[in-house]
């Protein structure tokens, strides 16, 4: 019998050293450093009491979700989303991105048993590092990201990779609205090119991203449209549309998709199990993606992740 909270699903996992993506912990490092405010000892009291406050408040809110969730207000539904991520959009500049930039606010991450607290945008920066070399691996002609924000993966991927088509799909209206607001000026801003974990070749390649305003779960492109589909913390969002959300990303991909997403695979532990419940996040599994006709190829998980949210990216191939 597997111990209580353990990763079902640890043998599946491929070190990303061991990975063909080229990168190794050093190149890791080098990628966070800009972007950790401190570190601190694994036994340090302030660190423990920070978490122990956390748990707090997890335990509290899922608690208040068990007892209201029946009450709409208190549902996840799309149009809360909408309403939460319209408000982020609207309210996050791309200055943010900044290597420079001063952010108040700190979370604890965890890496290779350091404690970290670092800026929120560390995680964008990794998934950008992922992305770029799963695309080095897979060579796709189209690219779509399913539930892009703002852009930014997508402004930062088509200035390494200007030869690719890449589409982007969001639900909100701000998301969108800032995706093509950027693309009126002439390159990226410099910020956002410093912020880019790879040399950017052309600075104006964002110009000609097809961002779309849409749903997940009706999409208007073709079945196989698109050789890879990518999401970032996306279908996170959409537990309650999940089948419909999956059925369609398997639709048009033609040949892989590459979700970094907090599967339940890497959240079974007790407090991170406990927080994707309250925020109602995804509770899917790796292996439920062959139930779209979706077959993961590698699973990775060991870059710096969140103290109580982990994500694994996982690349599929369509059968």
């Amino acid at each position: 019998m597997e111990p209580a909270g353990k990763d079902r699903s640890d043998m599946r996992f491929t070190p990303l050293e061991d990975s063909d993506l080229g990168i190794d912990n050093s190149d890791m490092a080098a990628l966070i450093e800009p972007l950790i405010g401190r570190r601190v000892p694994s036994n340090d009291a302030a660190w423990h009491a920070d978490l122990t406050e956390r748990k707090r408040k997890i335990l509290r809110k899922y608690l208040k979700r068990r007892l209201l969730a029946w009450l709409p207000a208190h549902q996840r539904s799309e149009a809360v989303v909408d309403e939460e991520y319209d408000e982020v959009w609207s309210k996050t500049p791309y200055e943010s991105y900044g290597l420079e930039a001063l952010e108040p606010k700190l979370s604890p991450w965890i890496w290779r048993g350091e404690c970290l607290y670092a800026r929120a945008v560390v995680g964008t920066r990794i998934r950008q590092l992922l992305f770029g070399q799963f695309i080095e691996k897979t060579r796709p002609r189209r690219v779509l990201e399913v539930g892009c924000g703002n852009g930014v993966n997508l402004l930062l991927l088509a200035g390494r990779f200007p030869t690719i088509e890449f589409a982007g799909i969001d639900l909100t209206e701000a998301g969108i609205r800032a995706a093509t607001t950027i693309q009126n000026q002439e390159t990226l801003p410099p910020a956002m090119q410093a912020f880019a974990p790879c040399a950017l070749t052309d600075l104006a390649a964002f110009r000609r991203i097809d961002f779309r305003r849409g749903n997940a779960t009706e999409m208007p492109f073709a079945e196989g449209e698109f050789d890879l589909v990518i999401t970032s913390l996306a279908i996170e969002q959409m537990e309650r549309v999940r089948a419909r959300a999956l059925g369609e990303i398997a639709r048009v991909a033609g040949g892989h998709t590459l979700m970094i997403e907090p599967f339940s695979d890497v959240n079974a532990a007790f407090w991170a199990r406990l927080n994707v419940r309250r925020r109602d996040y995804f509770q899917g599994r790796i292996d439920d993606l062959g139930e779209f006709g979706l077959h993961p190829l590698v699973a990775i998980q060991d870059f710096p992740q969140e103290a109580f949210l982990k994500a694994a990216a996982v690349l599929a191939e369509k059968k």
